[in-house]
């Protein structure tokens, strides 16, 4: 995510920063930051995230949201850091996260990112994708 990063530098990669970012609760910015990147609405983060419309409102004043709404979106993040690599700029990797997909059932990747078994999924699609694997 070349041009991300202006609000907090993620690594996606296990680092102990990462992991004291997500603990003491990401920028609620991101989100906006993210819709931005990827040619996405606020709405359609927040959906894939599971985080509640009310809860950014309540965390924008402390400027964070808590860990479990920062782990969540930590986790779309990651997955759309993923389709940008594979696909080549955010755009590709957006219209891929919003298109269905027969290995989902139908749904689109971002539909899906809202459970952990959905997260997997994608995942898991994605990795299959990486390797080449037709799905």
């Amino acid at each position: 995510m070349s041009h991300m990063g202006t609000v907090l530098p993620l690594r996606f990669d296990g680092s102990p920063t990462d992991v004291a970012s997500v603990r003491e609760g990401l920028p609620v910015e991101l989100i906006t930051e993210v819709a931005r990147h990827y040619g996405l609405s606020q709405h359609d983060v927040l959906e894939a995230a599971g985080i509640p419309r009310s809860s950014v409102h309540r965390y924008k004043g402390l400027g964070r949201l808590n860990r479990e709404q920062s782990n969540r979106l930590y986790r779309v993040i990651y997955l759309l850091r993923r389709a940008e690599e594979l696909f080549g700029s955010p755009q590709l990797a957006a219209s891929w996260m919003n298109s269905p997909k027969v290995f989902l059932h139908g749904s689109s990747p971002l539909a899906y990112l809202d459970t952990e078994p959905g997260f997997q999924a994608v995942e898991h699609l994605l990795g299959r994708l990486e390797d080449g694997l037709v799905t």
